[in-house]
């Protein structure tokens, strides 16, 4: 899940899948949560006490706001704080500077994984499109510093409050289905599963496609990149001019369908992943692809389109908000039983 400068600064500065449902798909996750949490009066003051009296819904974009201090964009860094709070702000900045976009682990890596769609492959089914630092690993790692099972000191620079931020973060992420699987592509232009012995193109998350909508005449229109549909313009199909206040305090009252994971909190990302699967496959199946340009040199897509197929039950933008206002209700729920796991 930015306010306006940053988020126009991290536009420009990323193209990567490094980013889900823009500020506001985060800040309602992080708003359900700060209402879920207020029934539990003891971890709600932990978390308080971590954030310097922030709420989860305003810190739920502040692992998207501080790209602008990135050094390897087109722009310069930003010097400015993205938080009024000396304290979290220099946590953020010390947390950066150890996993700068310039190094390996980057920390914009953080945010997703790319499992391929075609193959019927869950997480734990391959090493494609996984890596040693994605979100299904920093979830979990975050989880071990709030339980103080990571070195207070430890190699990524993760605070206990930036552990609660980037949490708060990586749950909406986790929860947008193109944050966990990826389309492949051979050199060819062919949608594929991927081996190990040929890698194929990924789309970056749909990154790379441009995504076309029928309209209700049948004639194809462009609304941008199938990603960046998926961060914001669902968001706002879904849940329309009603307030995030409204909405949070809607959704933190109604239970959602099979929101509870099993096991141990140190499982649950491994879990949502494989949650999250079939709704990125079904996000690709519901599209047909063509001039898909590959850069063989550059071991990736230039450019490509993602068309939506006639609809046989709902319009792609209708199924897709369905979609979302679902994962972000059940990502508010989720974010605050794991803190309430973490700070027990």
């Amino acid at each position: 899940m930015k306010k306006l400068l940053p988020l126009l600064l991290t536009i420009s500065l990323l193209s990567v899948n490094a980013s889900a449902y823009g500020p506001r798909g985060h800040q309602l996750v992080g708003a359900i949560a700060d209402r879920r949490l207020a029934r539990n009066r003891a971890v709600a003051r932990k978390v308080r006490r971590l954030l310097n009296g922030l709420t989860l819904e305003r810190v739920a974009t502040l692992p998207d706001e501080i790209k602008s201090w990135n050094d390897c964009g087109s722009r310069p860094p930003s010097p400015d704080p993205v938080i009024n709070k000396v304290r979290i702000n220099n946590e953020l900045r010390a947390f950066l500077e150890a996993n700068k976009c310039s190094m390996k682990p980057a920390h914009d890596e953080f945010h997703y994984t790319d499992v391929p769609v075609t193959g019927g492959e869950d997480y734990e089914d391959g090493d494609i499109g996984r890596g040693e630092f994605d979100i299904v690993k920093m979830i979990p790692f975050c989880l071990r510093v709030l339980r103080g099972e990571e070195p207070a000191d430890n190699e990524r620079k993760i605070t206990k409050s930036v552990a609660v931020i980037l949490l708060t973060h990586y749950l909406g992420d986790i929860h947008q289905p193109l944050h966990v699987g990826a389309e492949y592509f051979d050199a060819d232009g062919n949608a594929f599963h991927p081996s190990t012995s040929n890698h194929g193109f990924g789309d970056q998350g749909g990154n790379k496609l441009t995504l076309f909508l029928v309209d209700a005449d049948g004639s194809s229109r462009a609304v941008g990149k199938l990603h960046s549909f998926w961060d914001s313009q669902t968001v706002n199909t879904a849940f329309g001019d009603e307030s995030n206040g409204s909405v949070a305090n809607r959704l933190s009252r109604q239970m959602p369908g099979q929101w509870r994971l099993n096991g141990d909190a140190e499982t649950w990302a491994l879990q949502l992943a494989d949650d999250a699967m079939p709704l990125a496959r079904e996000a690709r199946t519901r599209l047909e692809y063509g001039s898909i340009v590959i850069v063989p040199d550059e071991h990736e897509i230039k450019s490509g389109e993602a068309r939506e197929k006639r609809p046989a039950d709902r319009s792609y933008a209708n199924w897709s908000a369905r979609v979302v206002r679902r994962e972000i209700h059940k990502g508010g729920w989720r974010l605050a039983a794991l803190l309430e796991q973490a700070l027990r």
